[in-house]
């Protein structure tokens, strides 16, 4: 399978539209921008919330890298919170995905939790959680790369009013298997959007790759006056980010986790078969823990099985399909279609720990009572953090992408790669990525294209989920290829990346490796701890493990005083799995 996926990703540099191989490295130089970094506590202007202290910093770097006669710079926002127990090994940045998702609120969001990760936590009862996950030896970075927070912010309705920016809309996206026009009328809508950006952002695109993020990582890392390496936790796209920046400075690396990993070749060719390969496995699985778990998944009905529940949620899907409901609440009209009930349900198959409520709330439609149904669903969005912009998403990923077309015939030929790869979303999800960037009119300025064959100072550790709906097990495998020495953890859960089914196996793993940087060895598959549809919490997982309020010598020696600290963390770190902004 590996072998096959690596042939795949090859296969693909061929595609028309794809520039031969380039090696590039981190050759290019300029002494414009900061070398070091002001930290300050007076902060409030980010508006930020935190129960930890942090302090922040404008960080000046150059505006375009490929210009060595410009002098204009580009000012990056930072976070940090330090390490409690002194001297800090050093700092440990962070990427939480998207593109489009900012870091410099996700450090101040979840650093409690993420300080755990590597130390036994020495913390009052508030912190505790802190030093569960990256624990009080490390300081946490936070930036918002290019594009999103505060930083070179893309956003195609920049300065619109309110009305332009509705009249700017572009119409819902209809499924691919919603209607049999669908694809197309979504493709000329993209297309009209992406001509629309290149109007409003006056070139931003070209200066918001993931080449010049790394770039800026290389900066800030420089800047720390450390020791001038990497030390890394990227999720999703940044796990992209991660490869990238260890592909172009394989000398600066120390430790990099990659977690959910997208296939960084696919990535830039912009031809990505492989991520939908693993959807349907998080589908069954979501039947069969709703079968399992009959009281917690109202879906489930005495007698039945998880293929039972599965065809009743289809032909509710069906009906709706053909039959839209409209729904008016407090004087606002909303229609329930087929596309906006099943693109809830693939993004909420990031999150196993909603999966009870996603339950709840196709049992409202099955019942076809959906006024409940749209009552909790207004109720469950939110507004997403501080750094997220949903344009970001395609210019940063879209600019790093090689394939280009404005037919929508030359999309075709990756329909038919990628529909059978998921029957329940292979046509309706597989093709938002590459109809997103085929069209899109700006590239960046610098593409990583070189090599992926990569011996870095220290290996990399690279985490996938045996279940994960948009970043499979097989991504993990095709990127640690690209990198020798490095090692895979199987993370044997569902959801999106290692954070969304937690696991104690897992968490020691990555602690041990800031901390040591000891390796699992290959092959080695870690438990989650959580089972799906439990309602459980790391206090009822602790309290299974112990025998009259005492940890079981045997699990004590494994877990150590640190385990409730690990547990407590995990529990909020599932909280914030990296997905879209909207649902985070």
């Amino acid at each position: 399978m590996l072998l096959l996926s690596v042939l795949l990703a090859t296969a693909v540099g061929q595609v028309a539209g794809l520039p031969p191989p380039q090696s590039r490295r981190g050759e290019l130089e300029t002494h414009i921008g900061d070398s070091d970094i002001s930290w300050s506590t007076d902060c409030a202007y980010l508006g930020f919330d935190s129960q930890l202290p942090y302090s922040c910093a404008n960080f000046s770097v150059p505006l375009d890298y490929t210009d060595p006669t410009s002098n204009e710079t580009l000012e990056l926002t930072l976070t940090r919170i330090n390490a409690t127990i002194q001297p800090a090994r050093g700092s440990v940045l962070f990427n939480p995905g998207g593109p489009g998702a900012g870091g410099a609120d996700f450090i101040t969001g979840g650093g409690e939790e993420f300080m755990t990760y590597v130390s036994p936590p020495r913390a009052t009862k508030i912190l505790i959680r802190a030093y569960s996950v990256l624990g009080g030896q490390f300081n946490l970075i936070g930036f918002d790369p290019r594009a999103t927070g505060n930083t070179l912010r893309f956003d195609c309705n920049e300065g619109l009013s309110d009305l332009e920016q509705l009249e700017a809309q572009p119409p819902p996206t209809v499924l691919g298997n919603a209607s049999d026009v669908a694809l197309g009328n979504n493709f000329a809508s993209i297309k009209a959007q992406a001509a629309q950006c290149l109007n409003r952002t006056g070139g931003i695109g070209e200066l918001v790759g993931t080449a010049f993020v790394a770039r800026d990582m290389a900066r800030i890392v420089d800047a720390l006056g450390e020791d001038g390496l990497l030390r890394y936790w990227g999720f999703s796209y940044g796990t992209a980010l991660g490869a990238t920046f260890s592909a172009m400075f394989p000398e600066k690396v120390d430790k990099v986790v990659l977690d959910g990993n997208v296939n960084v070749q696919e990535y830039y060719s912009g031809w990505e078969t492989q991520a939908l390969v693993d959807l349907d496995g998080v589908v069954q699985g979501f039947f069969d823990g709703c079968i399992a778990s009959p009281d917690s998944c109202p879906l489930a009905r005495a007698g039945e099985t998880a293929d039972d529940v599965y065809n009743t949620v289809e032909a509710m899907l069906t009906r709706l399909k053909y039959n839209p409901i409209a729904v008016t609440l407090l004087n606002e009209t909303t229609v329930v279609t087929y596309s906006s009930v099943k693109t809830f349900m693939f993004n909420m198959l990031y999150r196993p720990r909603t999966w009870p409520l996603v339950a709840t709330l196709l049992d409202y439609l099955v019942d076809d009572n959906a006024s409940l149904y749209v009552d909790a669903r207004s109720q469950l969005r939110g507004n997403g953090t501080a750094g997220d912009s949903p344009d970001a998403i395609t210019a940063i990923r879209c600019g790093d992408t090689a394939f280009r077309t404005d037919s929508l015939a030359d999309l075709m030929p990756f329909e038919q790669q990628v529909v059978p790869t998921s029957t329940w979303g292979g046509l309706d999800f597989g093709l938002d990525n590459i109809m997103n960037c085929a069209p899109w009119m700006e590239k960046a300025k610098e593409v990583y294209s070189g090599d992926w064959d990569i011996k870095t100072k220290n290996p990399l550790l690279l985490i996938g989920n045996t279940y994960d709906p948009v970043t499979p097990l097989v991504s993990a495998q095709n990127n640690s290829a690209a990198f020798p020495g490095s090692v895979v953890l199987q993370h044997n859960g569902y959801g999106h990346t290692s954070l969304a089914q937690p696991s104690l196996c897992t968490a020691e793993a990555v602690q041990a490796y800031f901390i040591n940087g000891t390796l699992p060895a290959p092959g080695t598959i870690c438990q989650p701890d959580v089972p799906l549809f439990s309602n459980s919490t790391w206090q009822d997982a602790f309290a299974s493990i112990s025998l009259n309020g005492t940890v079981k010598a045997k699990r004590n020696v494994r877990y150590g005083s640190s385990s409730k600290g690990l547990m407590e963390a995990l529990t909020e770190l599932s909280r914030n799995v990296p997905g879209k902004p909207e649902y985070r």
